[in-house]
Order: C-alpha cells, then sequence, then structure tokens
C-alpha cells in the first residue's frame, strides 16, 4: 500500500493565509495611530496662519516664468 504523501502546496497555501490575515491586522492597527498621531501635529503647526516657505517661493517663481 503507497503512503499518502502530504499536500505541502495546500499547508504552504494556509500559512501564508494566516501570516497574511495577522499582518494585515497589525499594519492596519499601527496605522489608525500614526494617522492620529500626524493629525495632531498637522493641527499644532498651522495655528500660526499661512507663512511664505522657500518651497511655496519656488512654486511662485516657477509661475511667472
Amino acid at each position: 500500500m503507497k503512503k499518502q504523501q502530504p499536500d505541502l502546496h495546500r499547508r504552504s497555501l494556509l500559512k501564508a493565509l494566516t501570516i497574511g490575515g495577522t499582518a494585515g491586522v497589525a499594519i492596519a492597527a499601527s496605522g489608525v495611530s500614526v494617522a492620529n498621531a500626524t493629525e495632531n501635529k498637522t493641527s499644532v503647526k498651522n495655528t500660526d496662519g499661512y507663512h511664505e516657505t522657500a518651497h511655496i517661493r519656488s512654486y511662485y517663481n516657477s509661475l511667472r516664468s
């Protein structure tokens, strides 16, 4: 009687799906906290109002040309 070989392709697929799902949840959870931290920083910066930076000046100069 032949011994049945384990289906390694199926096992690797199941491992990949499990690891991928776990990684997706971890990335999504960390992405939310990063987004909140970024919003808090930008709201503090914008309280001073409009100010012209070197980047904005170079953009305005490119429009004049």
